[in-house]
């Protein structure tokens, strides 16, 4: 009984986390910086629970025989994990979009040529090799 109960609350908390990344890709989207600190802090607690009642709940082994209503839940977890796995990657492709934005704007403002910041061969951010006396030789 207190693993049915476990993995109630698992679900419960993953539904949770799954509707606060949405709410965290809201934020992003409209660059709203308070409601994606709440969204930071909210995660941070729910990773906690979820980690919590994970560590309660004991996993079938692929070969268990479980009640109907046992495998839907599980099932119903598995996608819940899978969708708040991927709501995650989006989020952090968001940012990243974001953040390449930022970059980019910062430059024209400051004067940077384009690709001025990438990597070249010998793995230096802008620096073509050029600038150096012995690279001309």
């Amino acid at each position: 009984m207190a693993n049915d109960d476990a993995r109630k609350t698992l679900r419960a908390l993953l539904v949770d986390f799954d509707r606060v990344l949405s709410g965290e890709y809201e934020a992003l989207r409209h660059r709203d910086t308070d409601g994606l600190e709440a969204a930071i802090v909210e995660k941070q607690q729910l990773v906690n629970a979820i980690s919590a009642a994970s560590s309660q709940c004991a996993l079938p082994s692929a070969d268990a025989e479980l009640a109907p209503e046992e495998s839907e839940e599980w099932a119903q977890i598995r996608a819940l994990l899978a969708r708040c796995a991927l709501a995650n990657r989006t989020n952090g492709a968001a940012i990243d979009a974001s953040r390449n934005f930022v970059t980019s704007l910062l430059d024209l403002i400051c004067g940077h040529q384009p690709g001025e910041r990438l990597y070249n061969a010998r793995g230096r951010v802008g620096d073509t090799g050029r600038s150096r006396a012995w690279d001309r030789v």
